[in-house]
């Protein structure tokens, strides 16, 4: 099964993966060996399914040849066949342990298929024996990248950083952007933003993220929008544009964005969650009621949703729902101000004194900091898409 961080809208791999190409022993027969030769004719030609063809005649007759399974196993790779590229590899490897080489090759193969935890091994058994090698190092990190392992990702591609590949840097400030490091990630990237590689797409979204993890948000706004003119079909940028736009106060604007992110994701929690609190925020209330269902629907856990929703429920004379989502709000965070502060509402409205005066009193013991209600908050630092 392929690890979940496939596809992610930041990682761009643009490496020369190269291959290694063996040579085999002598054959058995000269006839063996000119359909051999004739295979890597055809490889070198890139005229790949001839040269698969050829291979597979060759290991007919001389079925132990460590070569004659890790050649095709390059053919395969290019052919997009990457499970067969990992059966050929593998083999060749069983023949003859000693090929340090096919190590990467199969490292590159699992990576292609997006195997990123059947890789990262075989990578680290390569740069045992070739420790200098550039390629695998930044392959390897990238795996670390897509399996979460974001120190491991920056131990392993910090030395490279003075080569800037893109790939390098991009990785780097995106394994600082999800560790909270934020004036690293920005270092890095300032550096892209002068460098050839500066409009490239994910540049100026790392550099969003990176702004809007400092509440930078006039700049944060402007990468993601040059990220919407340079691809409007980016993962997610719709949902980034809406929520940025929210916290500076264009909500016509943000609206637009947010409704055209739930037209291709409609049950997406974020979009729903921020969407929904953006109507409650104009007193909109019902028509907010639906979005914060589908977000407590995504998410029945998290506070601030059910507090949202509890929330429009109350202005709009809902006042059993509302009080219930209150409770669950408290429930899964007994911090969160804002819903017992509402619970104290409810209650005063039922009659029911004793828990308006205990709920006014614990929301007032409350600090605000400690129990901060951002209602536009983004997950865009946490995001995998």
């Amino acid at each position: 099964m392929k690890d979940g961080g496939q596809g992610r809208a930041f990682l761009f791999v643009a490496l020369a993966l190269s291959h290694l190409l063996l040579f085999p022993p002598f054959a058995r027969s000269q006839d063996a060996n000119n359909i051999f030769s004739q295979a890597r004719k055809y490889q070198e030609k890139e005229q790949w399914d001839l040269a698969e063809k050829s291979y597979l005649q060759f290991l007919l007759k001389v079925p132990n040849s460590a070569s004659g399974h890790s050649n095709p196993g390059i053919v395969y790779v290019h052919e997009r066949k990457f499970a067969e590229a990992v059966r050929e590899y593998r083999t060749a490897l069983r023949i003859d342990p000693s090929l340090s080489g096919v190590y990467l090759n199969l490292g590159v193969a699992y990576f292609q298929e997006g195997e990123y935890s059947a890789a990262t091994p075989v990578l680290k058994k390569f740069l045992l024996d070739v420790p200098g090698s550039v390629q695998a190092r930044e392959l390897l990190g990238l795996c670390y990248m897509e399996l979460d392992r974001y120190e491991d990702a920056i131990k392993m591609l910090a030395p490279l950083e003075a080569q800037g590949s893109l790939d390098v840097l991009v990785v780097l400030s995106a394994s600082y952007i999800r560790l909270g490091r934020m004036p690293e990630a920005q270092a890095i990237l300032e550096k892209l933003l002068n460098s050839p590689e500066s409009k490239s797409v994910q540049v100026h979204f790392l550099m969003g993220q990176t702004y809007l993890g400092l509440n930078q948000y006039p700049q944060s706004l402007k990468e993601f929008e040059e990220v919407y003119a340079l691809n409007p079909h980016w993962p997610q940028i719709d949902y980034l544009l809406g929520g940025v736009e929210a916290k500076l106060g264009r909500f016509q604007d943000a609206e637009q964005h947010l409704r055209k992110e739930l037209d291709r994701s409609p049950r997406g929690f974020e979009p729903n969650l921020v969407l929904g609190a953006l109507l409650s925020k104009q007193a909109r209330y019902g028509e907010a009621i639906p979005f914060l269902e589908r977000a407590v629907e995504a998410n029945q856990k998290h506070s601030e949703a059910l507090y949202e929703l509890a929330r429009a429920h109350w202005k709009t004379g809902m006042l059993g729902e509302s009080e219930d989502e209150a409770r669950v709000a408290i429930k899964y965070d007994p911090k969160n101000r804002s819903a017992h502060y509402l619970l104290a509402q409810i209650a005063k409205q039922t009659g029911d004194q004793q828990t308006a005066e205990r709920e006014s009193s614990i929301a007032a013991s409350l600090s605000e900091k400690e129990s901060a209600h951002d209602v536009f908050r983004l997950s865009a630092l946490s995001q995998k898409p």
